[in-house]
């Protein structure tokens, strides 16, 4: 993982009584132009206890001429879709997100973090140390707009208490918005990440084929002390994956590293077949992503054929391992023998595969069936919703 400078954030706050308070916070987003809001509340609450919901990004204006779109990326909110209008005030370009209905909110669980979106930065991504959530006092100059606005059955009162730290986020509260006791408000409220760390990137991920050996290799960037390991996972059916070893960082203080393991003596777990390969890349605070899913094949005569994942939701790959190139077809059909896919396709000798689409098939049982000039494979797959 790579820092980059820290993001400084600002204020979050809702309206109305001091009891069932909501507070805010913000963190890295899953790039480098990504940033994550989060919401706490102090009490349960039920679905449905926020009725309104708005929040003002804003960016250091100063030598910014031309400022980057912001938009909303992913929300926690399905049913509501969100305005972005930006003005410069307060020495901010100020992002001001908006939604004219009711957000259709999910369950509070009392003084535990809720996410609630992810938002991007297109056409120039800015210097993220000049980037946060911003709440000018009162609005700033055309009021209500450049703050975060919080209101409902659980709220905030604008004071002393708009957000909450979470690791590397420092907090500084102040008296921003006060509507409740009608006071002026006086500074700006902030809350800033003392630093970014972005996730390990897998750049690319190959194993091959050595004698009776899987010959593993991964190249990543980003990596960082915050990094805490690889494991190497294997499945002999695309599906059930397992760890059969763990990798520790290089920590050699160069962010790109490449590393290399070899999965010795395959035939002892079976004679023939294909094994399936994926890393999973672990960091210090229990985050992690996972490379590609990769396969290699022990030699056998015939076709070797596997599918993952299985069961599957709208797509499957098909994999397949040939001894020689062969026109083939590929069909899917259900339990009543209707036929839902029907594929012809040139094969190549060695390893291919095929992208199934199932995404408009119904649930159920599916038998596949794969057939060449000289022999025919079938097996099961099953589509869920």
């Amino acid at each position: 993982m790579k820092k980059i400078l820290p993001i400084i954030i600002a204020s979050l706050l809702c309206l109305q009584s001091y009891g069932q308070l909501m507070q805010a916070s913000i963190g890295i987003g899953s790039q480098a132009n990504r940033i994550k809001i989060y919401l706490k509340s102090s009490v349960t609450q039920a679905p449905s206890s926020i009725s309104t919901l708005q929040f003002n990004v804003g960016i250091n204006a100063t030598g910014i001429v031309v400022s980057p779109n912001l938009a909303v990326l992913s929300s926690a909110f399905p049913s509501v879709t969100w305005a972005v209008e930006k003005h410069l005030d307060g020495g901010y370009w100020n992002y001001n997100i908006t939604t004219a209905t009711s957000p259709l909110t999910p369950s509070f669980t009392a003084n535990t973090e809720f996410e609630a979106m992810e938002l991007e930065f297109s056409n120039g991504t800015p210097n993220m140390a000049n980037v946060g959530l911003v709440t000018l006092p009162d609005g700033g100059a055309l009021p209500s707009n450049s703050i975060f606005l919080c209101t409902g059955t659980v709220s905030s009162n604008g004071m002393s208490n708009l957000y909450y730290a979470r690791t590397g986020v420092t907090v500084n509260n102040q008296n921003s918005y006060d509507l409740v006791a009608s006071t002026p408000g006086t500074a700006t409220s902030t809350a800033f990440i003392s630093s970014v760390v972005l996730p390990v990137k897998f750049l690319g991920f190959n194993v091959i084929k050595k004698n009776n050996d899987a010959i593993l290799n991964w190249q990543i960037e980003n990596e960082t002390s915050i990094t805490d390991r690889y494991e190497v996972e294997r499945s002999l059916n695309g599906v059930d994956f397992k760890n059969v070893n763990t990798i520790t960082p290089k920590h050699n203080g160069l962010s790109s590293n490449s590393y290399d393991l070899a999965d010795v003596n395959l035939n002892e777990l079976r004679s023939a077949g294909i094994f399936y390969y994926r890393i999973k890349q672990y960091d210090k605070d229990g985050h992690f992503i996972y490379s590609e899913t990769k396969s290699v094949r022990l030699t056998s005569k015939g076709i070797v054929m596997g599918v993952y994942p299985n069961p599957l939701k709208d797509f499957a790959n098909l994999s397949i391992d040939l001894e020689q190139n062969a026109n083939a077809t590929i069909t899917v059909t259900d339990a009543s023998g209707k036929q839902v896919q029907y594929i012809q396709t040139l094969l190549f000798k060695g390893p291919n595969i095929k992208k199934i689409n199932m995404s408009a098939a119904a649930a159920g049982s599916y038998l596949l069936k794969l057939q060449t000039a000289t022999e025919t494979k079938t097996m099961s797959i099953v589509k869920t919703l």
